[in-house]
């Protein structure tokens, strides 16, 4: 989660940077540099449920759990798909809001599953693929 947020980190800081540099460089256009600033927040707001919906959706993993050798599947062991990777993404908040309490069950958890994951009926499991993970 670190990676990832570390990442989504990143891509903000260039959101912004480039609003800046927008900013900078036509300044005349006081349209523009109004509407751009309400923009990069909206994009900064949506970008972490962009980016877990669409890399888990597409690769079933986030660059972070690629780089950690982790894979997100359904109980059966098949791909998510994008609903159930949406449900499990908004369910990011149930396990976030109290005090992390749903991303800090997966130390009690018999299966190392957040809240998250029991709302989605998802499990992290690791890419045994060769040259996959570790």
């Amino acid at each position: 989660m670190a990676i990832d947020l570390a990442v989504i980190s990143v891509m903000a800081l260039a959101a912004g940077g480039a609003a800046q540099l927008v900013q900078l460089l036509l300044p005349e256009w006081i349209w523009l540099t109004t509407a751009i600033p309400a923009v990069v927040t909206a994009v900064i707001a949506v970008l972490p449920l962009a980016y877990f919906l669409t890399t888990c959706t597409v690769a079933g993993q986030t660059v972070g759990k690629g780089l950690m050798g982790l894979h997100v599947v359904r109980m059966d062991g098949r791909r998510l798909g994008f609903p159930r990777t949406l449900l499990r993404t908004v369910a990011y908040l149930v396990s976030l809001i109290p005090l992390f309490a749903g991303f800090l069950w997966i130390l009690v958890d018999r299966d190392r599953r957040g809240w998250h994951d029991h709302i989605a009926g998802s499990r992290v499991v690791f890419d045994h693929r060769p040259g996959m993970g570790r």
